[in-house]
């Protein structure tokens, strides 16, 4: 008795995005994410059902995820390189910047335990 299982990846499809999407500001959503804001509240931010939203976010390719990301990146980015900057002359940036950098580390485990790599 053997049973052939196919698992399939649920993915992102540009072809038919859901209704509301034209609602979301991307930038909006960068710096919303970059702010801390969670998902459900971005989704209530834009006035989308948080359900809908959480499920087209975990898609693969999501282009929700992928600004969500995005804009979380690129604020720790600017500071992390204002930071730089600034540690030669400054202790308490030196100081700053290292515990950003263990932050991120540890950040990146968990992102690598919890999506391996996805």
């Amino acid at each position: 008795m053997s049973s052939d299982i196919t698992l399939r990846v649920a993915r992102w499809d540009d072809v038919k995005p859901p209704e509301w999407l034209s609602k979301i500001n991307f930038d909006e959503l960068e710096k919303l994410a970059a702010v801390g804001y969670t998902t459900e509240k971005i989704a209530m931010f834009f006035d989308v059902p948080k359900i809908e939203f959480m499920y087209y976010f975990m898609l693969e390719d999501s282009k929700l995820r992928y600004h969500y990301d995005r804009g979380i990146l690129y604020h720790d980015a600017k500071s992390g390189m204002a930071m730089l900057e600034d540690a030669d002359q400054n202790a308490s940036q030196a100081q700053r910047l290292d515990k950003l950098r263990k932050t991120m580390k540890f950040r990146n485990a968990v992102e690598e335990i919890m999506y391996g790599g996805i």
